[in-house]
């Protein structure tokens, strides 16, 4: 039992701060102060440092012998990475699933997309970003593996926090809906190769956005 504890208390300040970075409440290389987080959770130090550890893997904390952890930086060629490895990874899986598919899982890309338009309205919602996750892996679940959603779902991560730091907030709801409801479109057809066009084109048009916000941001911010 004190083993389960102390995992749900990792597990715990892990997703607490996940949460904080994805929605920007801790920015890009501000530190992550383990005397703070220990105050503001109330737990000891043990499963915090095991919390920054599990984020360093997912490429969220950046530590360093004998410094403070630091939220990681954000770059465009690191955005690059994320895009280039997901086409990779995602665009034949999804065209694996369309030939795979059948009614029923095309049902369940339906029901996924309802359930994120009904909270689509408000991007900094946990649960929006639940049901984001959630339609894109029913898109491509009919032609994944066992190990398909444990290399994504790392990618995911990264490239939501992109979303949110740079576009999420000045993208249109109705312009993001329109980008989603296109791919459950697509993946309705017979035509698995309109998905796979459809998913390539929601990541460009998502990659530009995130290259656009980025941009504004630096040059809001002046020169350093």
């Amino acid at each position: 039992m004190e083993l389960i504890n102390s995992a749900s208390l990792v597990e715990a300040a892990a997703a607490h701060l996940r949460g904080a970075i994805l929605s920007g409440d801790l920015q890009p290389g501000e530190p992550v102060r383990v005397r703070d987080l220990q105050q503001g959770l109330g737990v000891s130090h043990i499963p915090i440092r095991e919390a920054i550890r599990q984020l360093e893997g997912e490429g969220l904390i950046v530590v360093r012998a004998r410094h403070t952890p630091v939220v990681a930086g954000v770059n465009l060629d690191d955005l690059a990475a994320i895009y280039e490895l997901r086409r990779m990874i995602e665009l034949p899986t999804v065209r694996l699933a369309r030939e795979r598919g059948s009614r029923a899982s095309i049902a369940r890309v339906e029901e996924a997309f309802s359930a994120f338009e009904a909270v689509a309205g408000d991007p900094s919602r946990p649960e929006y970003w639940e049901r984001h996750s959630d339609f894109h892996w029913a898109l491509v679940e009919p032609g994944a593996n066992t190990w398909t959603r444990r290399v994504l779902e790392p990618l995911w991560t990264a490239a939501e926090r992109y979303v949110r730091l740079f576009v999420a907030t000045y993208a249109t709801p109705e312009a993001t809906l329109q980008l989603h409801r296109a791919l459950a479109d697509a993946f309705s057809q017979e035509d698995a190769t309109a998905v796979v066009e459809e998913l390539n084109n929601h990541f460009d048009v998502t990659e530009q956005g995130v290259r656009a916000g980025f941009t504004k941001a630096k040059e809001a911010k002046g020169p350093e």
